[in-house]
């Protein structure tokens, strides 16, 4: 039997590691920079190495360890099996390796016979749902394809009205005029060169300028509200496909969806129009506590 569960929740910006005691009590935490393995892998490999070394710091060598990460772009890691067996020798432990985005779903206030929607609005984007232990998703088909109702999509959209507003001539609008001096340009055509060169993580950080502009302007206040549907209507496909007469839990979860302005309360506000009969999980659990919470889930199969 497992002492202790490390749960590690990597992503684009930052890596948050919690140390559990078997039953649950958080003995330790810490958080480092970003580790998903999309963006550098051998960075991301760093951060977590540092991270647990950080999290057993003077913790009984005797102690039996179950270490559980959801980490932002795990399925294009390469070599997945030998950086856990590395990681299982450095350590002494038992390690799994998992998307981010499952731990946040085991994070879910699920109750006896509900079955949980997740949706995540952060950087990127996607609808996750657990049933009769199958996973689906809808959406999460990355930036290229897809990423609707996120902060790197709300983003895209605003610096394409910027190049839609310059090839009309019709003069750029209040947002345009701000996002292109946050991005140190004096011409639209600077555009290209900025946003190709620049991570996903990083342009998503202009979505924090567009909620400032959306204080006072209605067309970017329209932006969030519309981003805001985009997921909700995931939601509602999600609920749509795969769901009979059972009863649903739904949770959100993301620096978007829940603290963007217009955001959170655009989804609650078109969920409970189009489905009346959910419950919303209001517990807010970290998706760290959901790696402890599937680690958990392992242990007692084996």
């Amino acid at each position: 039997m497992f002492d202790y569960v490390i749960g590690i929740d990597g992503g684009g910006t930052k890596t948050l590691g919690v140390l559990y005691r078997i039953d649950g009590l958080e003995v330790k935490r810490v958080q480092l920079g970003f580790s998903n393995f999309s963006v550098d892998e051998v960075q991301a490999k760093n951060t977590l190495i540092t991270l647990i070394k950080s999290l057993l710091k003077g913790l009984d060598l005797s102690r039996k360890v179950f270490i559980q990460m959801g980490i932002a772009g795990a399925s294009r890691l390469s070599n997945k099996e030998s950086f856990i067996e590395d990681l299982e020798a450095k350590f002494n432990c038992k390690a799994e390796l998992d998307t981010d985005a499952l731990i946040a779903l085991y994070s879910v206030d699920k109750r006896k016979g509900e079955i949980p929607i997740l949706a995540i609005g952060g950087t990127g984007s996607i609808v996750m749902i657990e049933k009769e232990q199958v996973v689906e998703r809808i959406g999460g088909w990355g930036h290229l394809l897809g990423d609707e109702g996120s902060a790197y999509h709300l983003v895209i959209r605003a610096i394409k009205n910027i190049i839609n507003e310059y090839e009309l001539g019709q003069g750029l609008g209040v947002l345009s005029q701000h996002l292109l001096n946050q991005m140190n340009l004096d011409d639209p055509k600077g555009i290209i060169d900025y946003v190709y060169n620049k991570p996903k993580s990083e342009l998503a950080l202009l979505s924090t300028e567009i909620q400032e502009v959306a204080k006072t302007d209605i067309f970017a206040k329209n932006l969030l509200m519309n981003e805001a549907k985009l997921l909700s209507s995931q939601i509602i496909t999600a609920y749509k496909r795969f769901i009979k007469d059972e009863k649903v839990v739904i949770a959100l979860k993301g620096s978007f969806a829940l603290k963007a302005l217009y955001v959170r309360e655009t989804i609650l506000e078109d969920l409970k129009k189009q489905l009346p009969n959910v419950r919303i999980d209001e517990a807010g659990y970290e998706p760290v506590y959901g790696a402890y919470k599937l680690a958990k889930n392992k242990i007692y199969k084996e």
